[in-house]
């Protein structure tokens, strides 16, 4: 089903729900509503494109990091009506979850490249000290994380439901174990 379309669909999916960070809403709680209200318009017009963009949902969600099991009531309804399942769908090896142990040596593994250079605002190691801290210390906010020499950026996201970080260039996106 995933076709060069569908790519282009899952990131906008990614870029809209992502959004809702930004006023302190769970984005893994509004995909997990979002594909439950898919559904009961599958349920109500009886229309099979609810359940194919449902299920772009689901991927896009997956890609986020977010756990499969968090809406797999939800999400096992949607696959089974589309005659498919999670394993044939959605690969282990491909959607599981990047999760982070909190320490110095994984943190900087998140973070590609940051050169040395006069032009940095932070050293690497500043900036992996900062992340652990905040993380930590619970300390409320978006972060950013600016590489001056090569325009990576990353955002650092922690509210009371969630937290995680984000390499916005790669898409890629990483939970923490505390």
């Amino acid at each position: 089903m995933l076709n060069e379309d569908n790519r282009l669909y899952i990131e906008a999916i990614k870029m809209a729900a992502g959004s809702v960070q930004y006023k302190n809403l769970s984005v893994k709680n509004t995909f997990i509503d979002t594909v439950s209200q898919l559904y009961q318009y599958y349920e109500r017009f009886q229309n099979i494109q609810y359940l194919e963009t449902a299920l772009l949902h689901i991927q896009a969600y997956l890609e986020m990091g977010f756990p499969y099991e968090d809406g797999k009531p939800i999400y096992d309804i949607v696959l089974k009506k589309l005659k498919t399942t999670k394993e044939l769908m959605f690969p282990k090896k491909f959607y599981s979850p990047k999760k982070i142990k909190l320490n110095k040596t994984q943190v900087k593994s998140m973070i590609k490249k940051w050169p040395a250079s006069s032009y940095q605002t932070m050293k690497i190691d500043e900036v992996v000290a900062d992340i652990i801290k905040k993380v930590k210390q619970k300390e409320r906010g978006i972060f950013y994380y600016k590489c001056a020499v090569i325009g990576d950026l990353y955002e650092l996201v922690i509210n009371e439901k969630e937290t995680f970080f984000h390499d916005l260039r790669r898409g890629i996106f990483y939970t923490f174990i505390v």
